[in-house]
């Protein structure tokens, strides 16, 4: 459900020390075996629940340091239309094995509901109403470290939703507890 009124105070965050906004994991399942989600909207928009189909889980990528980051941004086209752009970009280091490239081949071809477990132990979901889909997945190595060796990759879809933060109850589904 869309909020369209602003109803709270946005203050500055009063925490003293460091904050780093870093991705620790990436959680990505087939958008087509996430069979529903459900939101609580009484103060604040959370996913509550996340069911998934027979035998369907999360996958996780564990992104090399440094190397993942998100955005969900606002888009207004010409017309006056709106609607939201979710990025994920991450890199995976790693030896290019054939386990890897059917890896490389099911990430530029599927498309996927991704959950980020950030650096400060919140989760937040990406693609809930429409799967993220690649938009780049490169595979690269050199000797000199001149490029990354393994995986760089973009996912990305347009929605009418802004990526939204997970309980326990569904942070535990995603973990597979």
């Amino acid at each position: 459900m869309a909020v369209c009124l602003i109803d709270q105070d946005v203050l500055k965050s009063n925490v003293c020390g460091y904050s780093l906004g870093s991705i620790n994991r990436i959680f990505l399942a087939n958008y087509d075996e996430v069979s529903a989600t459900a939101i609580d909207t009484t103060s604040g928009q959370v996913v509550t629940a996340i069911t998934m189909a027979d035998g369907a889980r999360y996958y996780k990528i564990d992104p090399a340091r440094n190397s993942a980051s998100w955005t969900d941004e606002l888009v207004v086209e010409d017309s006056g239309a709106k609607y939201r752009t979710q990025t994920v970009n991450f890199n995976v280091i790693g030896s290019y094995t054939k386990e890897l490239a059917d890896v490389v081949d099911a990430l530029s071809l599927g498309k996927y509901n991704v959950v980020l477990e950030k650096n400060d132990g919140t989760y937040v979901m990406l693609g809930r109403n429409a799967g993220l889909e690649a938009t780049v997945v490169t595979v690269g190595g050199s000797d000199d470290n001149s490029t990354v060796n393994g995986i760089q990759a973009t996912l990305v879809a347009n929605t009418a939703e802004v990526a939204l933060p997970l309980n326990e109850a569904a942070i535990a589904v995603v973990k597979g507890q």
